[in-house]
């Protein structure tokens, strides 16, 4: 590679308080609510609005793409200064892209990001962009892909993650280490970045602190799991789903009375 973002990388600097416009300009949703925080300006609108941006932000760096659209929809204050429908599509576009990359399709994420509109969500959009590339073996393009989405994003800690697994795959342990390490910094509840890490300290032969990274990582992901299972029942705790999963326990209620019945002689 021509360059090595993470050789040598030091701590991330506090990023300065930006303008919340220019923030907001540049989808740098959770600056933008801060620096409007900062600001104490009296708009309601305004406020409501970036603080579900900042949420939406949060969810698509969690790869929760269904969790970022529902917050999105949720958002029932929206001033003119937000392009609202070009973020409804995108963020549409980013959640196929998502779902095409867990599926290992890397071609329909691509195509997918390439329907991008609103120029918002650019460190989100390149860390699925690399991710593809990895997935088509084009690891410097994809940790180029990644450089960007840190440029635009210091605080993605996916984008970190992945250029970490870039330098792992390239045989740079301890750049790899560092960049797992940074990212779980920002977020040290991400499965993955602890999981990967617990790969390269295996590799380095540092054998306790690799069976320390995997525990944590078994931790999160089983958390994760429940999380994931809790929400699914909770949707059908109501409305039509309940009716539907009500009738189908009395269904099988049903035939297992049946059987029992049958079984004992009595029909």
């Amino acid at each position: 590679m021509t360059s090595d973002p993470i050789a040598g990388t030091a701590p991330l600097p506090a990023a300065p308080i930006m303008d919340w416009r220019e923030a907001l300009a540049e989808g740098r949703f959770g600056t933008a609510q801060r620096a409007f925080t900062m600001a104490n300006e009296n708009a309601p609108d305004v406020r409501h609005a970036l603080i579900g941006l900042a949420d939406v932000e949060a969810m698509l760096k969690d790869k929760a793409w269904g969790r970022a659209l529902k917050r999105f929809a949720q958002i029932d204050e929206r001033p003119a200064i937000v392009a609202w429908h070009e973020i409804d599509h995108d963020l549409a576009c980013l959640k196929r892209s998502g779902e095409a990359l867990e599926r290992r399709r890397p071609d329909d994420a691509l195509a997918e990001l390439d329907k991008l509109r609103s120029g918002l969500f650019v460190a989100e959009a390149e860390t699925q962009r690399g991710t593809a590339l990895i997935f088509d073996d084009r690891l410097e393009d994809a940790a180029a892909a990644f450089a960007r989405a840190i440029e635009r994003d210091p605080m993605h800690f996916r984008a970190l993650t992945n250029l970490g697994n870039v330098a792992l795959e390239e045989g740079r342990v301890d750049d790899a280490i560092a960049a797992y390490e940074q990212a779980l910094k920002l977020n040290d509840n991400f499965a993955n970045a602890h999981h990967n890490l617990a790969v390269a300290y295996r590799r380095k032969g540092n054998l306790n602190k690799s069976v320390s990274s995997l525990r944590r990582a078994q931790r999160l992901m089983q958390r994760r799991d429940a999380n994931e299972a809790r929400d699914r029942l909770g949707s059908l705790g109501s409305g039509k789903s309940a009716r539907t999963l009500r009738w189908a326990l009395y269904a099988v209620a049903a035939i297992v009375l049946y059987l029992v019945l049958h079984s004992r002689g009595m029909i």
